[in-house]
């Protein structure tokens, strides 16, 4: 299953294109039917007409539903199924620390302390600020009932994108909705439902793919659920 979301994700603007040509095709083949069904005087020529059309909008139909099965499985099914693409996330040295330019008096020990401490946690989170963060629930928080979940997904060459949720106690994340566009410190399409959730310790989680379908380390922050 893995390598086929990976081989129609691959692949997927050429077969777009090929369904566009072949529904283009049968689309003036069903015009052509409509008009010589118009026309026919005689049994046979109308015979040949409606075959033709319905020929024509069997094929459009199939090919457009293909098209349709096509996107839902990639946009959403691949969402589902990490790992449809190799990872490649950079090595960050969370002990680099920048040099100053010749004549300069150099960063202050503070600054340096705060660079480290944010290299830190962008290694450890894999959140960006201003890329990919969570905004609300901030990490550490505690929420119970219907939470509304807002951040930032702003990569380049963003392809789409998935949040969800775990407990810690458990492996299994379970997703809470999807998107493709880039959001900045606002609201995500979906709520989070908690009011039926175990009280405890969750993680949540920003999945992000660009556009050749390559998995970004993933963001990710621990919240306490509440009981009702």
């Amino acid at each position: 299953m893995q390598e086929l979301l990976r081989f129609l994700a691959s692949y997927e603007i050429g077969i777009y294109v090929i369904f566009v040509i072949v529904i283009l095709f049968n689309l003036k083949g069903l015009i052509e039917g409509f008009f010589t069904l118009r026309k026919a005087s005689f049994r046979l020529e109308k015979e040949v007409a409606l075959k033709k059309l319905r020929s024509s909008v069997t094929i459009i139909s199939l090919f457009t539903l293909l098209g349709i099965s096509i996107f839902v499985l990639i946009s959403l099914a691949s969402v589902r199924v990490p790992g449809i693409s190799r990872i490649a996330t950079p090595t960050l040295d969370v002990l680099a620390s920048p040099v100053p330019a010749e004549g300069s008096t150099g960063a202050t020990e503070e600054t340096r302390q705060v660079e480290m401490q944010t290299q830190t946690a962008i290694a450890l989170t894999g959140c960006i600020p201003g890329q990919l963060e969570w905004i609300d629930p901030a990490p550490g928080a505690e929420v119970s009932g219907s939470v509304e979940l807002r951040g930032t997904v702003n990569v380049p060459n963003l392809g789409f994108f998935k949040y969800e949720y775990r407990n810690l106690s458990d492996e299994l994340w379970t997703p809470i909705s999807a998107g493709n566009r880039p959001i900045i410190e606002d609201l995500f399409a979906g709520m989070w439902n908690t009011a039926q959730l175990e009280a405890g310790n969750y993680a949540l989680r920003l999945v992000v793919s660009d556009n050749q379908n390559n998995l970004l380390k993933p963001c990710v922050i621990e919240v306490r659920v509440l009981p009702e």
